[in-house]
């Protein structure tokens, strides 16, 4: 009879942490990723020869620096936004 009493406990508590562990399935999360527009690139004011004359070496060559930083920074950024369109060309 004790057993029997052992066995239906044992029973009724399987059953019970079977139906909890069932309950505590995290639902499936799905990411869904929309293309990014790709802005135009914007059209920059040209600088002549007299512009920049009055500029030292050094200040000249920062500044060439500066826009060659500022176009590899948008090419990064244009590479992130082509990633978006799933597609060779990003297009």
């Amino acid at each position: 009879m004790r057993r029997r009493a052992y066995l239906m406990a044992a029973a009724i508590i399987s059953m019970a942490t079977g139906s909890l562990v069932g309950c505590s399935v995290a639902p499936e999360i799905r990411y869904i990723q929309e293309p990014l527009t790709l802005p135009p690139r914007p059209v920059l004011p040209r600088l002549s020869a007299d512009d920049v004359q009055c500029l030292t070496d050094d200040a000249y060559r920062r500044l060439v620096e500066r826009d060659m930083y500022r176009r590899q920074y948008a090419e990064e950024l244009e590479a992130i936004i082509r990633s978006t369109h799933g597609d060779d060309d990003g297009r």
